[in-house]
This record gives structure tokens, sequence and C-alpha cells, in this order.
């Protein structure tokens, strides 16, 4: 069984997750597809906008696109000193 809320909240947590990470939802949506999505980009625009609903299935396939893309990306973290002073340094000698 499947509720229109459970597919409202998915898209709102996507939408969320692809604007901190900097994915466009072109990207989203052309990974997606070549996953074997069966949206068109309009209709994964109109489903994150919560104008559209999508099966189980397709928005599930969408997470793993979003999370594979995520996953591609360098992961952030906080700089120790030594990588700021070096940093520092590096700029001391231009």
């Amino acid at each position: 069984m499947d509720h229109d809320g459970i597919g409202a909240e998915q898209a709102r947590l996507l939408l969320e997750v692809i604007g901190r990470t900097g994915i466009e939802v072109k990207q989203l949506w052309f990974h997606y597809f070549t996953l074997g999505g069966h949206a068109g980009e309009v209709e994964v625009e109109a489903y994150l906008h919560h104008c559209l609903g999508l099966p189980a299935f397709q928005r599930d396939l969408l997470a793993h696109a979003a999370n594979e893309l995520i996953a591609r990306r360098p992961p952030v973290r906080a700089p120790y000193t030594s990588e700021l002073a070096h940093r520092e340094n590096f700029h001391d000698e231009e």
C-alpha cells in the first residue's frame, strides 16, 4: 500500500538533500533515467515540488540515483590546523 504522505515526504527530503549537496535536478534525472527510470525530467521536477505523484519504485529509484551521485562527491570534512597552516604558507610564497 502506498500513501501520498510518504511520497510527499520522500520528495521533500530528496529535494533538501540534492539542494544541500549541489546536485541539479537535471543531473539527478539523467542518472535516474540511465538506471531505468521512466519519468521524464519535467515529471521529476513536478514530483519534487509536490505537483505530481510517482509510484514507490520510481521514487526509490530517484533516491538511489541521488545516493549514487552523492557517493561520487568528495566528502566534506573539517580541516586540521596543519592543513590550514600549509595552505597559509603556500599563499605567503605567492
